[in-house]
Order: structure tokens, then sequence, then C-alpha cells
């Protein structure tokens, strides 16, 4: 009698356990649908002008990997050619390898980047605005669940 009470006990939350697992993948289906609708809606309020400051943003990060991939050295390339490790450990694993000059080179392209970001939406309207920060905001939640030690927002930090 015990033994078919823990099977039958093994089976319900075996049941319960893949019908959470089925709502979890279509709730992330719909706010995949969600953000890319939000996202076509912020390109097509886009000018020509803004569409073509993306662009060039797109390319000058392309152009930025490219030269820092140029600067690594052996032991570097080893690092990220490393399938065995996720992009996080690459990164981990690299930072300390890092020369001086490749730090500077990474500050510099970050500095280009930000300049680039703070022209584009310093040319947004204020709908425009909107929508970027809610397409901004919508894509930044991707693997952000439920971290350890990382609750809180920064503004609740500050005022403790």
């Amino acid at each position: 009698m015990k033994n078919s009470i823990t099977y039958i006990m093994i089976l319900f939350l075996g049941a319960l356990t893949m019908s959470a697992q089925s709502e979890d993948m279509k709730d992330r289906r719909t706010d995949r649908k969600e953000r890319m609708e939000l996202r076509k809606e912020f390109n097509e309020s886009l000018s020509d002008d803004q569409k073509a400051q993306l662009d060039s943003q797109r390319e000058l990060h392309k152009e930025h990997k490219k030269v820092f991939k140029e600067t690594y050295t052996e032991e570097q390339l080893q690092i990220v050619k490393n399938e065995d490790l996720s992009r996080k450990g690459k990164h981990k694993a690299l930072n300390p390898t890092l020369s001086d000059q490749q730090k500077a080179l990474k500050k510099t392209q970050k500095e280009e980047m930000k300049a680039a970001k703070t022209k584009f939406e310093a040319s947004l309207s204020e709908e425009q605005l909107k929508k970027y920060e809610e397409v901004k905001k919508k894509g930044h939640r991707k693997g952000k669940r439920g971290r350890k030690g990382h609750n809180g927002k920064k503004e609740d930090k500050e005022e403790n």
C-alpha cells in the first residue's frame, strides 16, 4: 500500500512539473512575440536618418569586435575557441589575460559606442524615446530571473 501511494505521488508531481514547464514555454513565446511586435513598431516609426544611425551603430560594433579580436594572443584565442566555456565563462577567463593596451582599446571603443548611442537617442521624439526605452527594457529581461543577491533595483540599494 505504501509503495502504491509513493508511486502515485511521484506520478502526480511529475505531471505537475510537466504542466508548469509547458506554461513557461507558452509565456516565453508570448513574450517573444510581444518584443518582436514592439521592436517592429519602433523601427517603423524611425526616419531614414535614424535608421541609418542605427545601422552605423551596428557596423561600428562589428568593426570594434573585429579590431579587438585581432589583438588576441594565442592564449586568448584558445579561451575564445573553447566550446566548453559559456559566454560568461569566456569573459571571466579572458579578463585577467588582457593587456593594458587591450584594456585601453576596450575603453575607447566603449566610449565611442556610448557617444553613438547618445547621439541616436537625442534624435528621437518623445514618443519614439518611450518606445525605445520599452524595447530596451523588454530585451534585458532575458536571463535575469531570480539571480541570488540581485533582487533589488539600483534605486532601492541607494536608499538603504
